[in-house]
Order: structure tokens, then C-alpha cells, then sequence
């Protein structure tokens, strides 16, 4: 056995004993996830050191501090470059882990090309439970947690550490010069945004500490989040993207420059002081995000650029965000929003855009038929109720005070809440609707099963 084999083999088998400092970075260049923002080292990796994102470049990001890096599927609107494959493989042999997360599916991949390179296949053969330990370092008694994923076949250089019912590999490992490549199914790990699904956290911990702590780093080091290198500007706005997303970047920005004059004339106000600054492009098509100043714009959303309206309503929603600032709207936060894009599509004769309202709409009528009987504010209110309602009322109050409720509504609420409150109820937004109007609304709120109370607020009546 050649020198470096039987050292590796030591490794694996060899007992956990002081925790090292992990300095992780989770990549979400390739394909953009709410779980790798964070996530996924607060289930696994939390209390032994610092994570950091990867937003930029992957070939451009600094891991001279770093010792694992964590690595997904990707999307194949943003295939991994070779040179970033080359740095991941660098990385690993100078001693540092790269874990990838990646199952095998007919039209494989990005991740295929990067497992590849490091000697291992992905296949399209379903793994079969129950799946169990295949032994040191993960523990052999060690209950084994998967949702569903697909084997490996990786060359024999790799030791199996979880196989399936039939003994094939669902998570591996291999020595790569003074480092480790380890990939298993994205099933064995969690997935959920919100962090609440650390499946095999018992196990998967101090399996990553095991390998990635032999590397050492300096935890008095800087370790920080790597953003998007390359920008553009276009007046007021930062265009942010990188090499992957680079192909993108333009034609959004070109409709968030159409789409805002539609928000400023429906919502009669400029977006709130120091909103909508940067609008970073992501690779994903699963939608984006509003940091109040940032908006994050999924670059193939809905089928862009050959379906336009999603995208339209995307940006909409997203800058809708920061135009409801500083102070968030209650229950319907996220339904003003996409009204705000539906009616942007709408004065730009989007035919999806009236659609989408009616849809909405009568998928509330289902559950409440006269939108009378359902207090939309109760904790066990459906989706589509609390949706299709809040549609409804913008709609009626489009049709009893305006056109350009909406405008009066946002114009109130500008003038009448000045910096330093503590919150924004619903009690506080039906009175600003009234003063939005110059009716008393609380009864007409009520009248649709609303749980509100002027005597609960401090803005109505003056």
C-alpha cells in the first residue's frame, strides 16, 4: 500500500478527539439557495467556528483561511467553469475538504463535471432504504436519515460511508493530495430555508470536523462573505453580477428601469430614503429577495427572458418591498407586493397579469365565498385565503376611492408615520387606509371578518 494510502486510511478510522476551528464557505454562486445562505452551517457546523458565502466568481475566491468548502448540484443556466473546478481540486490538495452535494438525474448536472474530477460518477439509480453506516468515522450504530437521492459510483479510491439497502455508495470520501473530497446525496442533508430539518446533525458534524479540521486556520484571521465582483452602473442603481450571471444582468436591469416609473405612479411616492440601491442578479430561477436597499432578482424566474411577465411581476414584487419601508406592512406584506407587480403588469397590457388577480381571487371564494366569514388574521388562515382577500380589498378600495387608492394609501402613510414607531399593526394600517381615504374603515374591514379596532391604535382618529 503506498505510503499516502495508508495514511489516508489511518484518517479515516482515527478517533475524534479536540474539535478544530472550521472555517466553512458555502458556495451559492453556482446556484442560488436560501438553505446554503446560512443554513446549512447552522444545522451542521454552528459552535465550531465561521461560515461565509460565496456570492462572486467561484475561481475567484480567496480559501487561503478556509478549510471546507461546501459545494451544490449547481444549475445548468450556470455550468461550473473549468478554472473553478481546477480551484476547487487546488483547494483540496493543499490540504483543505470540498464537499459536494449533487444527485445524478437524466440531464446530469453541473456538479457531475466537478465530481468527475475527482474520480466519481453520478448516476440516475435511485438509492434504496433503509441506508446505514458503512463505518468509521461515521459510527456503524449511527441511524442514518434520507429523504430520497440517487448512488454513486465512484472509483475505488473512495471508501464508502453511507451505502443503501443494496450496499451501493450515498456518501463518500477520498484523499486528494493533503486534503479530502467527500460527496454524498443531497438527500442526507436538510433543505428547509427557515433551518428547522438538521437531519443526521449527529452524525454529519463531527464528520465534517473530522476532515476539514486537519487543515488548520487562524481563527484571528479574516474569514468573510466573497460578494458578486462585477458591477455596472445605471444612475441611481448598482447592477451586481459575476461571471456566471454576467449574461443576465443587462436585460433585468433593463426592466426594473421599466417597471419603476409603473410602481412610482401606482403607489404615488419614490421608493423610502436610501431603498433600492443594488440590484444583484442570482443564479436561480426560484425568485429573489429585498434587503430594503438590495434587491436580489433570480435571473431565469418564470422562464425569462422567453416568458416576460413573471419577471415584470418578480421585480415588482421584490422593489415593492423597499417602497412599503421603513415600516413593513402587517398580514399582507408579501400579497401587496405581487399586487403591486400584478397592476405593473397590467399598464404594460399584460394579459397574465389580469389572470393572475381573478385566479387569486376566486381561489379565496372557494374557501370563503363572500370573503365575510374568514378573519384573514387568524394564525390558521389559508394561503389563499389571506392572498385572494388581500386582492380583493385593494381591488374594492381601487373601486370605492379611486382610481389611485392605492397612491393616497402609500402618500398617508409616508406623511403619518415618522421615524422611531414600534410596529405597524393592522389596527395602524386600516387607520391610515382611513385617513388615506377620509372614511372610517374599521367597520367596512370588519364587515369582511378583519380582527380590528380603532381603540387599538394610535392614529385614528387624529
Amino acid at each position: 500500500m503506498m505510503l499516502h494510502s495508508i495514511l489516508a486510511a489511518m484518517l479515516l478510522s482515527a478517533p475524534i478527539n479536540d474539535v478544530p476551528v472550521i472555517h466553512s464557505v458555502c458556495d451559492i454562486s453556482q446556484q442560488f439557495t436560501f438553505y446554503m445562505d446560512g443554513r446549512f452551517h447552522r444545522q451542521y457546523l454552528e459552535g465550531t467556528g465561521r461560515d461565509a458565502r460565496n456570492w462572486g466568481t467561484l475561481h475567484r475566491l480567496d480559501l487561503a483561511n478556509v478549510n471546507l468548502l461546501v459545494l451544490t448540484a449547481g444549475d445548468r443556466h450556470v455550468p461550473y467553469a473549468d478554472a473553478s473546478i481546477v480551484h476547487a481540486e487546488a483547494f483540496a490538495r493543499g490540504g483543505g475538504t470540498v464537499l459536494l452535494l449533487a444527485d445524478g438525474v437524466t440531464e446530469m448536472p453541473p456538479g457531475a463535471a466537478v465530481a468527475e474530477r475527482f474520480g466519481c460518477r453520478l448516476t440516475t439509480g435511485a438509492a434504496k432504504k433503509p441506508l446505514r453506516a458503512a463505518g468509521a468515522p461515521v459510527p456503524t450504530e449511527a441511524e442514518v436519515v434520507f429523504r430520497r437521492g440517487t448512488v454513486l459510483e465512484p472509483e475505488p479510491s473512495f471508501r464508502a460511508l453511507v451505502v443503501d439497502a443494496e450496499g451501493r455508495p450515498v456518501l463518500a470520501a477520498r484523499a486528494v493530495g493533503d486534503g479530502w473530497f467527500l460527496i454524498g446525496s443531497r438527500g442526507l442533508f436538510g433543505q428547509k430555508p427557515d433551518a428547522s430539518d438538521p437531519i443526521n446533525a449527529d452524525w454529519v458534524r463531527p464528520l465534517l470536523v473530522h476532515f476539514a479540521g486537519q487543515k488548520k486556520v487562524d481563527p484571528s484571521a479574516p474569514h468573510r462573505s466573497t460578494w458578486a465582483e462585477k458591477t455596472k452602473e445605471l444612475g441611481p442603481l448598482t447592477l451586481e453580477f459575476h461571471e456566471g450571471t454576467e449574461r443576465y444582468a443587462d436585460a433585468i436591469a433593463e426592466e426594473y428601469l421599466l417597471v419603476r416609473p409603473h410602481l412610482v405612479a401606482i403607489t404615488g411616492v419614490e421608493p423610502a430614503d436610501g431603498m433600492i440601491k443594488r440590484l444583484l442578479i442570482l443564479p436561480t430561477g426560484g425568485g429573489g429577495f429585498s434587503s430594503g436597499a438590495r434587491i436580489a432578482i433570480g435571473a431565469w424566474w418564470g422562464g425569462y427572458p422567453d416568458k416576460r411577465y413573471p419577471m415584470v411581476e418578480l421585480i415588482a414584487h421584490e422593489a415593492g418591498h423597499s417602497w412599503v419601508l421603513p415600516y413593513a406592512e402587517p398580514l399582507w406584506n408579501e400579497p401587496i407586493a405581487t399586487w403591486l407587480g400584478i397592476h405593473t403588469g397590467m399598464r404594460l397590457e399584460m394579459p397574465e397579469a389580469s389572470a393572475t388577480l381573478e385566479r387569486q381571487i376566486a381561489r379565496a371564494r372557494l374557501l370563503d365565498p363572500e370573503l365575510d366569514r374568514i378573519d384573514p388574521l387568524d394564525e390558521d388562515a389559508p394561503r389563499d385565503l389571506i392572498w385572494g382577500k388581500s386582492y380583493f380589498v385593494f381591488e374594492e378600495l381601487e373601486r370605492r376611492h379611486g382610481p389611485g387608492a392605492m397612491a393616497k394609501y402609500f402618500r398617508a402613510k409616508r406623511a403619518r408615520l415618522g421615524p422611531g414607531r414600534d410596529g405597524y399593526s393592522m389596527d395602524d394600517c386600516v387607520a391610515i387606509w382611513s385617513h388615506a381615504v377620509d372614511e372610517d374603515l374599521f367597520s367596512w374591514f370588519r364587515a369582511l371578518a378583519f380582527d380590528v379596532d380603532a381603540s387599538r391604535t394610535d392614529l385614528w382618529p387624529e
